[in-house]
């Protein structure tokens, strides 16, 4: 009798032990079956519930500011590309060293805080957000306008300096002048003639410069094909960048699916404002909304899944 008692009691005993293992095996198999679907989301196995998903799939856009930064680590110019393979469209927008932000301009932005804080004053200025920065040698921009041939240009005035340094740096182009420019040209173009308006000039062919290339490398689709890498090179070279091999790479590959539609892509949109003085542009509020009116039109559009 007391032998019956004792395995009664010892078959009561395991049943709490029972329980909590299948508890625990229930706990177990939640938290891994949250693992396993957070993975699946992350890796687009399956989409994720947000109302977005059902608009479709959308092409980025990238907005990358290219800085000019000549050998004594100064500021030149800048210029924010925005690649919008939905749109079809290679938005140029030119920013001289000279714009405000805040009470500095950009030059004395970059002199104090690198590329980092030239990016944050750039889209706080332009009200764009910045996805990658580049800064690029002289050599490095002359360099990349020459593989595509540089730019046939006809100045609206004589363009005319005379370096101090050497020869090789003058300018002389008649009013009317149908000229061929190497990148070397183009660079100095950008930096020293002095135009009738001023530093405006610069910084509007900067704009026009920068969009006749890219126009022009899409006219040569093969060369310009088999030459991203070597431009991606070229660019971060001795460079202050944040722009990774891999973001380049998925980039690359929109841009050549852009460079098999045949396109002429690139549009200047020249900065609008006040010069108070020769060393000081302010942009209007009026550009600042075309500026926002651009952002909406090459926005990504869904396309079918």
């Amino acid at each position: 009798m007391a032998q019956t008692k004792a395995h009664k009691k010892k078959r009561r005993s395991q049943a709490p032990i029972a329980l909590v293992y299948f508890i625990t095996m229930i706990i177990f198999l939640f938290v891994i079956g949250m693992l396993a679907l957070y993975a699946l989301r992350e890796f687009g196995v399956i989409g994720n519930d947000d109302s977005d998903s059902d608009a479709g799939i959308k092409s980025p856009v990238y907005n990358t500011l290219f800085a000019r930064v000549n050998s004594k680590g100064v500021l030149a110019d800048a210029t924010v590309i925005r690649v919008a393979p939905d749109a079809k469209k290679i938005i140029i927008m030119p920013v001289s060293a000279f714009t405000v932000s805040g009470s500095q301009t950009m030059r004395e932005i970059h002199e104090e805080g690198g590329m980092v804080k030239l990016e944050a004053a750039v889209a706080d200025t332009f009200g764009i957000t910045i996805d990658n920065y580049v800064s690029l040698t002289n050599d490095a921009f002359e360099n990349a306008a020459d593989i595509v041939g540089g730019i046939t240009y006809t100045p609206d005035e004589e363009l005319y300096y005379l370096s101090q340094d050497n020869d090789e740096n003058d300018i002389a182009i008649p009013s009317g002048d149908l000229t061929n420019l190497s990148g070397h040209q183009i660079r100095l173009i950008c930096q020293y003639p002095v135009f009738k308006e001023g530093r405006n000039g610069n910084m509007k062919f900067l704009g026009t410069a920068v969009t006749m290339l890219i126009n022009n490398a899409f006219q040569q689709t093969n060369i310009t094909k088999d030459n991203l890498d070597n431009f991606y090179n070229i660019f971060t070279a001795n460079s202050d960048t944040d722009w990774t091999s891999a973001q380049y790479k998925e980039e690359k590959s929109y841009l050549k699916d852009m460079l098999d539609q045949n396109l002429t892509p690139a549009e200047a949109l020249v900065p609008e404002g006040e010069w108070t003085d020769d060393s000081h542009f302010k942009v209007s509020d009026k550009f600042k909304e075309s500026v926002q009116t651009m952002l909406k039109d090459t926005a990504p559009s869904a396309v079918e899944k």
